[in-house]
């Protein structure tokens, strides 16, 4: 049976990748294999990462084993391949680390890249850690914010915003200063120049995406009412090899031995004694780069797609590889929701090219949203609906759409296997 199989090849168990497995489980023809490889023997959820990383017990709500049982039904062929690495992609065929079926070589019909991106832990784990290991550096985390008194967050992007309302909301009295290089928090489509005029356009940037100018302001009203802002400038991060003192800042993260000196350009100093380096997501690419370098753009890292999300690659046998999600320069901001819609426009695709149709190409769609919760009571978003454009919205609606439950009931809709997974929510 399984040498007569065609694989489908999803590589990486992301919400792109889950959901594309989940869209293709009841349309693939008999005769078609759904194999779903991911680095780690557990699912973890990056929308509640922060949280779990700062309110103890929130921790076990983010992670679930990633097997063929809690992915697929029992009748089905399709399988999950974990923990596992696909080291290499050939023609037809992925490389993987350790043996499947009695070969690191698996052939593929159709390969799909969901590998997702990569941020620094407790937003995303190592590779090389299990699921205790990853539990531990979040109950680590959380014991460090905990013991801290006044903590600097570098970076006021939608992670440095989200980390600062978790430990606001838990440890009102901790003294909390967010430093950001931009004179709203975010990255706003358009500043005002020293004149006053809105004529300043921010480029596009994959780390920090553009957001409405709208929501920048008000999320800036809404957070300098809770914390220390400084705007406008940027922390001086020592270099490794640059003398320090027990009372300057040395260039690391996190706890600190003690209290110590946070200086900006500007000249602004701030006293902390954990600090919180925000940083975006980088796409997680290698894999692509190092097998076709013109896939890949230079300045993002991100896979280079058509209009049908297929890879745009030379090399022989790249026609048969796809990219979705954060991985992928498709159009459409970095967020689950967007993932999931590449995913079902790469199943329609896949159906498609099976069934020898023409393929369909992909589009955002015209609905979009940016949801920023501030902790799980406040926070504010921009909501752009056809024909009504870019409205913002405040604490009430972010509240009731993400900031209480951040999601984790809509990732329990991804678990379709025979052994019910439980999601505390």
């Amino acid at each position: 049976m399984v040498n007569q199989v065609r694989n489908i090849v999803i590589i990486g168990a992301s919400a792109a990748g889950h959901t594309l497995a989940n869209e293709l489980i009841p349309t693939l023809p008999e005769g078609y294999r759904i194999l779903l490889i991911d680095a780690l023997e557990y699912s973890f959820f990056p929308i509640a990462a922060l949280r779990a990383a700062v309110v103890p017990g929130w921790e076990e709500r983010i992670v679930l084993p990633l097997k063929t049982s809690t992915c697929f039904p029992s009748d089905s062929i399709h399988q999950v391949i974990a923990p596992n690495r696909v080291i290499k992609l050939k023609e037809n065929l992925v490389v993987l680390e350790k043996p499947f079926e009695g070969t690191t070589e698996v052939r593929f019909y159709k390969a799909i890249i969901a590998t997702g991106s990569t941020q620094p832990s407790p937003m995303r784990p190592s590779l090389e850690w299990n699921m205790k290991d990853y539990l531990d550096a979040l109950k680590k985390s959380q014991q460090e914010i905990k013991q801290a008194e006044s903590l600097v967050v570098v970076g006021g992007g939608t992670v440095g915003v989200e980390f600062a309302g978790e430990v606001r909301a838990l440890y009102p009295d901790k003294q909390i200063t967010i430093i950001h290089n931009r004179s709203t928090l975010l990255t706003p489509l358009t500043e005002s120049s020293p004149s006053g005029n809105l004529n300043e356009k921010i480029p596009e940037s994959y780390t920090s995406p553009p957001t409405h100018l709208k929501l920048a302001n008000s999320l800036t009203n809404l957070v300098k009412g809770h914390t220390n802002l400084i705007l406008n400038d940027k922390v001086i991060i020592p270099q490794p090899d640059e003398p320090s003192t027990e009372s300057n800042w040395n260039g690391s993260f996190g706890l600190q031995p003690s209290l110590v000196t946070i200086r900006t350009e500007s000249g602004k100093s701030v006293k902390a004694d954990y600090v919180f380096l925000s940083v975006g997501n980088k796409p997680n690419s290698g894999l692509v780069r190092v097998t076709d370098p013109s896939a890949v753009e230079g300045k993002t890292g991100l896979i280079k797609v058509d209009e049908y999300l297929k890879v745009k690659s030379t090399i022989p046998g790249g026609e048969n590889y796809y990219a979705i999600g954060d991985v992928s320069n498709a159009p459409g901001v970095k967020t689950s929701y967007i993932a999931t819609v590449q995913a079902k426009s790469a199943a329609v695709n896949l159906i498609n090219e099976i069934k020898n149709k023409p393929l369909i190409a992909y589009s955002p769609g015209t609905f979009g949203g940016l949801f920023v919760p501030f902790g799980p009571e406040l926070g504010a978003a921009s909501i752009t609906l056809p024909y009504l454009g870019t409205w913002t919205v405040g604490s009430g609606m972010v509240r009731s759409m993400k900031g209480r439950k951040l999601l984790l009931d809509r990732w329990g809709g991804l678990w379709k296997g025979e052994e019910k997974v439980e999601i505390l929510v």
